[in-house]
């Protein structure tokens, strides 16, 4: 399974026109592996994708933690203080 084509993917809209033109053009022979080779770079494409979506939102989480703890101070990690 993938994500749905529709949605734009900047990185892989070549590869994402190629996989659906290979759909088109072999509506039967694409459920015996017609199209396997543009799956698989759409595949490998989504995944590098994927992958800098979470690079850029660790760093941003962590930029935040970094301000909340500017803020608040070192200790404050959303726990309660502990018991005396």
């Amino acid at each position: 399974m993938h994500p749905p084509l529709y949605r734009p993917h900047p990185r892989c809209e070549d590869i994402v026109a190629a996989l659906v033109k290979c759909h088109d053009e072999n509506p039967s022979a694409k459920f015996w592996g017609a199209c396997n080779d543009a799956k698989a770079a759409m595949d490998a494409c989504f995944k590098l994708e994927k992958d800098e979506k979470r690079r850029a939102n660790l760093a941003k989480a962590r930029a935040f933690d970094e301000r909340r703890r500017q803020k608040h101070g070192d200790d404050a990690v959303g726990r309660a203080p502990p018991a005396s």
